[in-house]
């Protein structure tokens, strides 16, 4: 008989984590609702730190992702990117960026298959369920989540792991307006709606995908151009210049490569994007954005067919995910720009520990609250502190480094690389352990307390 009965609205990475996690609890029901006909990511890349591959070995799914990558999770120290100077004639490598384990890199739908894999068949999937809104019973200790085709369910706590556009987010921040307004804390409640919305970061990403075979036809048509072709073994380079930088690497063991082409316009930074967040644009329009680059990039641009190019926007903080018996996961918590890799694998951690939480044997109904604070007291100081991070690798890959005139000091680009290295480096020389430890630490202390009440 289970415990308590968890509803996931959302199934993509970060939500199919929890549904994962959550599943190795036999006493917790776990449905998942899907607004898509099927389970689907966008996007391309993703990128898995040492800190995130140990929580997948531990969920088990160490053996089948490796099935679906060319390299090796390891421990050592390891070559990660090479950072060049791009936007010139010719090229000048000025930093090799080595890290303590590798950064394992993955076509995203790859990654997500290996989750849908691993459900157990008693995790029940719903899909062509988009959540509209969702009303609670505290008393009840119930959820009920209201669907866009007029149908409803009833859970015990609602995940809302929607994205970064969450109708779980806007819901819980109307209800605490609505709340805050109804004591007369007016100022309050005109603040919770303020942060409903995702902000721009000025930066606008181009992306694509390209065959490894075409990128050798090229390369064989144009011998005199010494095209360096990315491979499995070999570390993958970024390309950058003036608030730009453009990121290169293989993914589906070699049979692709995932180019990211990320321009920032620091001064557009929390202003309206004036147009899609995401379109696919003509390849005329990449090719314009890097004129003046050097012949190897250009290269690799050309060989593109439909480049999308998307709006990155984050989620603006919280001093908390929760409400209630509802609480926030992954994007729709705290989206975040691609710079440090570490989107995805974000979210996994959210699902883990809460999982963690939610599993104990000290959870039940009548505590949920109180378990889902704690989760959301240890997540948003991380998640927090990844999103300002990942902005400042955005400057630094941009060649931007306070005090330094990257057009002409040349022999100082290293500085930038050292300054990556300080803001990144907390993905491969820190774990989840202390987090998990703490957050069963909070768990049986509050439970101690209220036995001696």
């Amino acid at each position: 008989m289970s415990k308590f009965h968890v509803a996931i609205c959302g199934g993509g990475i970060g939500g199919l984590a929890a549904a994962v996690a959550l599943s190795k609890y036999e006493d917790i029901e776990v449905s998942v609702f899907e607004a898509a006909r099927e389970f689907s990511e966008v996007g391309a890349g993703i990128g898995v730190w040492p800190r995130v591959w140990k929580i997948l070995a531990h969920l088990g799914l160490d053996d089948d992702l490796a099935r679906i990558s060319a390299t090796k999770p390891t421990h050592d120290e390891v070559d990660t990117f090479i950072f060049r100077k791009a936007d010139q004639p010719v090229g000048l490598d000025f930093y090799k960026l080595r890290s303590k384990g590798t950064l394992l890199r993955y076509h995203r739908p790859d990654v997500l298959q290996v989750l849908i894999d691993n459900l157990p068949a008693r995790c029940k999937t719903h899909f062509n369920r988009r959540l509209m809104t969702y009303t609670q019973d505290t008393k009840q200790g119930t959820v009920e989540l209201l669907f866009t085709d007029g149908t409803t369910e009833t859970c015990n706590l609602l995940i809302g792991s929607d994205g970064i556009k969450s109708a779980v987010r806007k819901t819980m921040l109307m209800d605490k307006s609505k709340d805050a307004a109804s004591h007369g804390r007016l100022k309050e409640a005109e603040e919770h709606l303020q942060l409903i919305e995702p902000t721009w970061t000025g930066i606008v990403a181009y992306r694509a995908l390209i065959p490894t075979e075409r990128l050798q036809a090229y390369k064989d048509a144009h011998p005199e151009m010494n095209i360096r072709i990315p491979q499995t073994k070999s570390t993958p380079i970024m390309y950058m210049g003036q608030h730009v930088n453009v990121v290169v690497y293989p993914i589906s063991s070699g049979k692709l490569i995932n180019v990211g082409a990320f321009h920032a316009k620091p001064h557009l930074e929390g202003t309206t994007f004036p147009g899609l967040w995401v379109e696919t644009i003509p390849n005329d329009e990449l090719l314009a954005a890097h004129e003046g680059w050097e012949p190897e990039l250009q290269a690799i641009l050309q060989c593109i067919d439909r480049p999308s190019r998307w709006a990155i926007h984050m989620a603006q903080p919280l001093k908390s995910w929760v409400d209630g018996n509802v609480c926030l996961l992954g994007d729709s918590a705290h989206a975040t720009s691609p710079q440090q890799a570490s989107g995805a694998g974000q979210a996994i951690e959210d699902a883990f520990l809460l999982a963690t939480l939610l599993g104990h044997r000290l959870t039940r109904l009548e505590n949920i609250n109180e378990v889902l604070n704690i989760y959301s007291d240890l997540r948003i100081p991380v998640a927090t502190e990844c999103q300002m991070r990942s902005l400042a690798n955005g400057h630094y890959f941009g060649l931007q480094l306070e005090g330094l005139d990257s057009t002409r000091e040349f022999d100082r680009l290293h500085e930038i690389g050292d300054a990556v290295v300080d803001n990144w480096n907390w993905t491969w020389t820190t774990t989840l352990d202390a987090d998990l430890d703490e957050a069963v630490s909070r768990l049986e202390a509050s439970q101690r307390s209220r036995a001696h009440l």
